[in-house]
């Protein structure tokens, strides 16, 4: 059965990886469908193949819940062909209230993941310091010179695509980091189909093949992930902070206090137009959780 609710979430997954530093993987952990997505794409094995032959289309489409995938990813694909420019120009002309929302997202969607989390012991701290700290470095680490051949593409694809899956780990944020961020924009732009053809060959290997570890671990070591993906978030709003300058390569250069940002750019802070958005995005957040509680698969969790 078609569920239109997902495909919505598929176009917030999409706007939110237009935006290098906010991850999809965040927006469906929101969402309520994470867990879902990984199970549904960990599904997808060559043992499919033997229950098309032997039971139908019908009973492979349905036990690969194509229905669902298909319908986000056209949420996803809308999202980035409607949305894209508008997104990008209120990124130029209005960056700290939309960094502020981002930021409000994220901030609730901590304590919304880790709210039903059944184990809070050792293992789950150290799992969130761990994601914190991994995201902050790699939210600060130095850019690399970009370019290069189909090789390059195919692994730059495979390391953004894994990074994607993950909440809080933006995939467009990791090619900024490897400097294919424009590369790959202007591959997409001069529609150079090798260069495409390999990039969209490593994410398709990229995903799956670590979508397999990811729903394993989901599923023995359940709330131990939420808390590493908890982390995950929490260290990505490094990225996120709105009163910053950022150079010219995408990637953040100094942070500031609002009084300090406003002294040095001769710019208003926008502090209450800041808080708005992170209020409102807070607000919708909460709206969320309550439309759409997260997919819980904790039954079927191991050891902790």
């Amino acid at each position: 059965m078609i569920r239109p609710g997902i495909f919505f979430r598929g176009m917030a997954m999409g706007a939110a990886d237009v935006v290098p530093g906010v991850s999809g993987g965040t927006l469906a952990l929101i969402t309520g469908i994470y867990e879902e997505l990984i199970d549904t794409l960990g599904g997808i094995t060559p043992r499919l193949l033997g229950v098309w032959r032997r039971e139908g289309f019908a009973a492979f489409w349905q036990q690969a819940n194509l229905t669902f995938l298909f319908t986000l990813l056209a949420g996803i694909f809308t999202s980035i062909a409607v949305l894209a420019r508008l997104i990008t120009w209120l990124l130029e002309t209005h960056p700290i209230p939309v960094w502020a929302f981002f930021s409000g997202l994220i901030l609730a969607s901590i304590f919304m993941v880790s709210a039903p989390l059944k184990k809070r012991g050792l293992a789950q701290g150290v799992a969130f310091m761990a994601g914190t700290l991994t995201a902050i470095m790699i939210a600060l680490a130095p850019v690399m010179q970009g370019g290069g051949g189909a090789l390059v593409f195919f692994l730059s694809g495979m390391l953004a695509i894994c990074a994607m899956i993950l909440p809080g780990i933006s995939g467009s944020f990791i090619l900024l980091l490897l400097g294919m961020y424009q590369p790959v924009l202007e591959a997409v732009k001069g529609v150079q189909l090798p260069l495409l053809l390999a990039f969209l060959s490593g994410c398709a290997l990229g995903l799956l093949s670590f979508v397999h570890i990811l729903k394993w671990t989901l599923h023995h070591y359940h709330d131990t992930v939420m808390a590493l993906l908890a982390g995950f978030m929490a260290g990505s709003l490094v990225k996120l902070w709105p009163w910053r300058l950022v150079d010219s390569s995408g990637v953040q250069d100094q942070w500031f206090t609002p009084a300090g940002y406003a002294a040095a750019t001769g710019e208003s802070a926008q502090t209450l137009f800041a808080v708005a958005s992170a209020i409102m995005a807070i607000a919708l957040i909460w709206l969320l959780h309550r439309l759409a509680p997260v997919h819980n698969t904790s039954g079927t969790a191991g050891n902790d």
